[in-house]
C-alpha cells in the first residue's frame, strides 16, 4: 500500500459502523418488538449503503480485487460477528421466536450447554457469512465497483 492510498479501515469504517447500528437495532427489536425486527436488517440496508458509496465514488480508487476483499472484511464484521453475538445471546436467554425459533434455523449441535450454544451460533454465523459474502460481493461489484470503473474509463477518454 502506498501512502496515497487510504487504509482498509478508513475505506470500510462507514459501512461497518452502519452495519453494527443495524445489527444492534435488530437485536434490540428482537427483544422488545419481535414482529417488527424483520423490517430491519443488513440484507436490506447494506445494498443502499453500497449504492451510496457507488454514487459518491467513495471507493473509486480501489481495483476490483481490493473492493471484493474489503467487502469480505465488511461481511466478517457486519454479518458474522453480530450474528454470532445475536444467536448466542438469544439462545442463552431463551428467545425462541422470530429468527431464533427452532423452526427458523436448524440446530447443528444440540444446544444443551453454553459452549454448544455458542458453537451452534458460530455455525449459523458462518452460514450467514457465506450468504452475505455472495450478496455483498455481487451487489458491491454492481453498485460500488462498476460505477467507479465507468467513471475511470470515462476520465481516460
Amino acid at each position: 500500500m502506498t501512502s496515497d492510498q487510504p487504509s482498509l479501515w478508513s475505506d470500510i469504517r462507514g459501512l461497518v459502523i452502519l452495519g453494527w447500528i443495524v445489527a444492534a437495532t435488530r437485536l434490540l427489536l428482537d427483544f422488545v418488538a419481535p414482529e417488527q425486527s424483520m423490517f430491519i436488517g443488513v440484507y436490506f440496508l447494506m445494498p443502499l449503503a453500497y449504492l451510496y458509496y457507488g454514487l459518491k465514488g467513495k471507493w473509486d480508487h480501489l481495483p476490483w480485487k481490493r473492493t471484493a476483499g474489503a467487502l469480505l472484511v465488511v461481511v466478517l464484521l457486519v454479518w458474522f460477528v453480530p450474528n454470532w453475538i445475536s444467536y448466542s445471546t438469544a439462545a442463552l436467554v431463551g428467545l425462541d421466536h422470530g429468527r431464533f425459533s427452532p423452526e427458523a434455523y436448524q440446530t447443528v449441535i444440540e444446544r444443551d450447554t453454553p459452549v454448544k450454544i455458542i458453537l451452534n451460533a458460530g455455525i449459523v454465523s458462518a452460514a450467514t457469512f457465506a450468504a452475505g459474502s455472495v450478496w455483498s460481493v455481487s451487489l458491491g461489484t454492481l453498485f460500488i465497483w462498476l460505477p467507479g470503473a465507468m467513471r475511470r474509463r470515462q476520465a481516460r477518454t
